[in-house]
């Protein structure tokens, strides 16, 4: 089995029809056949049944999907950790933020790290909690901006810098901006919510809220950035639970407090078992104490 003829019987699956996957892939309609034909040889079992206007998946080719999507997930996770560490390999100082701890410091940290014209050589990589975890374990990242709930203390040093409480933000035009509070998730039932994409940790903290009263919440946006969920909730077309700092002043945006709080918290992380041990808790120790001087 190849990596590709995988691709090709994925993408197939996703639309259920050859000829859109071969659209959707740039390649021919017989190019997407033939590698599902061979995988059928190779495995010595059905993977379609061929209807006139496409193919439904058998009893094989339905665990072939589901597995090999989980395959193809961790082959493009590796293909993107392998640019990482070909990129930040050289660098003097490697450092990560995510877009919600980050927010209004990454900048001031770059700056701080000698990065603004500075002699030293600076890589900022930004995205979910899982991947920077992953990278420090690596060793492609000497330390990050994150939330630090619940980290292991065995393995991280933590260096808290704030904890930001949790707040429903809406529209000021929206029907529940006169809520004191939020008794319960349940008051949302038939409320629009914007999210983080699901890769960052704040929304798990989000999710586990609505779990924790046993409700569901209606999700009509994960966003990669905090300006796209801000223009939702400015928009009226969505709520968005967010931290109360990032909307201070703002007066289209009603913050409702939560009746059971939550706060996130944001601060260092850096691998304990790191090889620039000493040195980073040192610099990280500097840096946060530069930071807080410069709010």
């Amino acid at each position: 089995m190849k990596l590709f003829q995988l691709h090709y019987f994925c993408t197939a699956c996703l639309y259920r029809n050859i000829t859109r996957a071969a659209e959707a892939l740039h390649v021919s309609q017989p190019s997407v056949s033939l590698a599902i034909q061979a995988l059928e040889s190779e495995f010595d079992v059905p993977l379609l049944d061929r209807e006139a206007r496409g193919f439904v998946l058998t009893p094989d080719g339905e665990y072939l999907y589901r597995e090999g999507q989980a395959l193809l997930k961790r082959s493009n996770a590796i293909t993107d950790m392998m640019a990482e560490r070909k990129r930040l390999g050289a660098a003097v100082m490697r450092f990560g933020a995510t877009p919600m701890a980050g927010a209004g410091i990454t900048q001031k940290l770059y700056r701080t790290l000698g990065g603004d014209g500075g002699s030293l050589s600076v890589h900022l990589v930004e995205g979910g909690r899982p991947r920077l975890l992953r990278m420090i374990d690596e060793d492609l990242l000497d330390f990050a901006l994150m939330p630090v709930n619940c980290l292991s203390p065995e393995k991280y040093g933590v260096f808290e810098l704030s904890r930001k409480e949790v707040v429903l933000c809406v529209s000021a035009a929206s029907p529940i901006a006169k809520l004191k509070r939020l008794e319960s998730p349940a008051q949302l039932a038939d409320v629009p919510l914007a999210l983080f994409d699901d890769k960052y940790f704040f929304t798990s903290l989000v999710l586990d809220y609505f779990k924790r009263f046993g409700q569901s919440p209606r999700i009509v946006c994960y966003a990669e950035q905090i300006y796209t969920v801000l223009d939702f909730v400015l928009s009226g077309a969505a709520a968005a639970f967010l931290c109360r700092p990032l909307n201070a002043g703002r007066p289209d945006v009603v913050e409702i407090p939560l009746a059971e709080p939550m706060a996130l918290q944001t601060g260092f992380v850096w691998k304990k078992s790191s090889p620039r041990i000493a040195e980073l808790e040192r610099e990280i120790e500097r840096l946060a104490g530069e930071l807080k001087a410069k709010k």
